[in-house]
């Protein structure tokens, strides 16, 4: 939504980079909390191996967290090292999120991943580049794009915006 219009959605999603020991620290303190967090084990064994965020549920307050760990090299060590500091006008708040570009790179892999049955996807990058299109780093996303296998994807999406 930074990167964009802004729109209701269901959850955050937050990127982490962080080893077991932090991760145990952080199901303790999310416990502590009373909050539902999932359990170490379930991260460790199930989320984290088949690439799947794991969840942090407040249902007193009805908020989402997916917890995305990411690795330090590759494409997420990539754009966890350009990621931006951004303030929010209205509310004064401060938080760091993926540069549009990486924003765009993972929801064309996640559309992919889906085999093409979740249309949000490419339907919040088509938002993306009528805000910060003309701004993209095309090189970078063309590399990233090519290395995990989007290229084609990448590349129908930005004709469709060029001929707008």
């Amino acid at each position: 939504m930074v990167y964009s219009e802004r729109r209701l959605t269901v959850d955050v999603d937050i990127a982490l980079l962080a080893g077991v020991e932090q991760l145990a620290q952080l199901v303790e303190a999310v416990n502590a909390w009373q909050i539902y967090i999932a359990p170490l084990e379930a991260i460790l064994e199930e989320d984290i191996p088949h690439g799947l965020p794991f969840n942090i549920y407040d249902g007193t307050a009805g908020t989402k967290a997916d917890m995305f760990v990411v690795q330090s090299t590759g494409f997420s060590g990539s754009a966890m090292g350009r990621r931006q500091r951004i303030r929010d006008e209205q509310s004064d708040l401060e938080a760091w999120f993926l540069a549009p570009e990486d924003v765009i790179l993972y929801k064309l892999d996640y559309f992919r991943q889906s085999q093409g049955t979740s249309q949000k996807h490419t339907k919040d990058i088509t938002k993306m580049l009528a805000v910060v299109g003309d701004q993209l780093d095309q090189a970078y996303i063309k590399h990233w794009a090519s290395e995990i296998g989007i290229l084609e994807l990448w590349q129908v999406l930005w004709d469709e915006f060029q001929k707008d």
